[in-house]
């Protein structure tokens, strides 16, 4: 790479080293090719003066106070975003691969090949010019990810924000629609304009009509005065319709004339209204299979599928949790007023091992908890639920319900068994056993009668 496009994109750099030959002849590789380096004697040194917005730690193994692998540790429980490079005076493979699964990004012999080192380095380049867009770019403030899944979302938003193009957002409960929603608003010519959500699924059927398209007086019982829908409310920004998958079918028709037409006709007159609003659809639904059972138009499907962004899981990305777990402690510990908490490396590694069926809004949830009610500085893998420190499969919950052979009655009773851990999860609270199963609270309470299971 040239020096121009170096300086462009220079690193910051902390060279942690005890022999200063291997530390001045280091530094003269990484300045020749315009990175800014700092150097340290030691990883004490290196702890007490670690500059803010280091994007790299390139550190011995082998040195006096504090070694490279307890400063990896430091870093990767205080600085989760920056990587680490380690060297060593004699490498072995068995210890490359401890170092990696620790979290380095590379393990290399003393001295370093040059062009080795320098492709190391340009990986970890790669890495930093994605982070800084996305911290640079306020529409991602909320969104947090380097998995290469969570890349190509924030590609879509930046190619279609500046555009009215319908989009469609799938994913589970608990991935950040709603989040991903606001930042195709927040970067986009709409971002002085209103944001508003609805879910379609929390409105009784009766009066999502006149939530979504407003109403005239007297319309009908109870409608004392004039008003106006979330689709005039939303005029000049942006709508997000939640849940779209639980839209009555006949509400559907009217949906796809809307966004057709851009007029919507208030109940209790024949009068259309122009609104100008960008819609934005999420669901944890598999839509075309709604369309092939028809519970879901396929015209209206086709209209809102036009950009689709799926949202992985956050099992599907367990790079992402290490800087996942550090932004929302440090988001939690800044609402309450208190102080940032520490992450030892054993709370990253309980986190892990755990599926997380509710995704980052579980993630937050368990995090918030252990903030509040935990009271340390430093946040461990024993001050996790028992549930997360040693989770057990919901297949294996009950032997004798798995030995059914008849499959019908196994899924039945399977998810029967979910329905009730959710519920006893949760207290009893029918919305949040809902938003954990992925499911509306109107599919739940219908579930619960097919197994005959009273609500109250």
């Amino acid at each position: 790479m040239t020096g121009t496009a170096m300086n462009q994109e220079r690193l910051n750099i902390l060279l942690v080293e005890d022999d200063a030959s291997v530390r001045d002849a280091v530094a003269m590789v990484l300045r020749d090719e315009g990175h800014q380096v700092h150097t340290a004697a030691d990883g004490r040194q290196a702890i007490a003066s670690f500059p803010p917005e280091t994007d790299l730690v390139i550190s011995d193994v082998n040195m006096p106070n504090v070694d490279g692998r307890q400063l990896l540790d430091w870093v990767r429980r205080n600085h989760p975003e920056t990587e680490m490079i380690l060297l060593t005076g004699f490498g072995t493979i068995p210890r490359a691969v401890e170092a990696i699964k620790a979290g380095a990004m590379a393990y290399l012999t003393k001295p370093p090949n040059p062009e080795e080192l320098l492709s190391h380095v340009g990986r970890c380049m790669k890495v930093a010019r994605l982070r800084r867009k996305a911290r640079e770019a306020s529409h991602y403030k909320r969104l947090v990810g380097r998995s290469p899944l969570m890349q190509k979302v924030f590609a879509v938003i930046d190619r279609v924000a500046e555009v009215k193009t319908t989009v469609l957002i799938t994913g589970e409960s608990g991935t950040g629609k709603e989040m991903v929603a606001r930042a195709l608003h927040d970067a986009g010519p709409r971002r002085d304009g209103p944001f508003l959500a609805i879910n379609c699924g929390a409105i009784p059927e009766a009066l999502i009509e006149s939530t979504l398209f407003g109403h005239e007086k007297g319309a009908f019982t109870g409608a004392e005065k004039q008003q106006r829908g979330y689709f005039q409310a939303a005029s000049g920004g942006t709508l997000l319709l939640d849940e779209i998958g639980e839209l009555p079918a006949g509400l559907q028709s009217k949906l796809l004339r809307v966004l057709e037409d851009g007029m919507v006709t208030p109940v209790g007159t024949t009068t259309p209204q122009k609104v100008d609003v960008r819609i934005v659809a999420a669901t944890n639904r598999d839509l075309e299979a709604e369309v092939r059972a028809g519970k879901f138009r396929q015209d209206l499907f086709f209209r809102l599928n036009v950009v689709r962004i799926d949202l992985p899981p956050l099992r599907q990305r367990p790079e992402d949790l290490p800087l996942l777990t550090r932004h929302l402690l440090d988001e939690i510990c800044r609402t309450n007023g208190l102080e940032p908490r520490r992450i030892d490396p054993s709370l990253l590694e309980a986190l892990a091992r755990y599926d997380w069926p509710g995704n980052v809004r579980e993630l937050r949830n368990v995090l918030e908890s252990l903030v509040v009610l935990s009271g340390k500085d430093t946040l461990a893998a024993d001050d996790l639920p028992e549930r997360i420190r040693r989770p057990q499969p919901l297949a294996q919950a009950d032997d004798d319900e798995q030995a059914q052979s008849d499959d019908d009655l196994n899924l039945d009773r399977l998810s029967r068994q979910m329905i009730l851990k959710a519920l006893e999860s949760c207290g009893g609270n029918r919305t949040e056993a809902a938003r954990q199963l992925g499911i509306s609270r109107r599919t739940l309470h219908r579930r619960l009668n097919d197994f005959g299971l009273r609500e109250g």
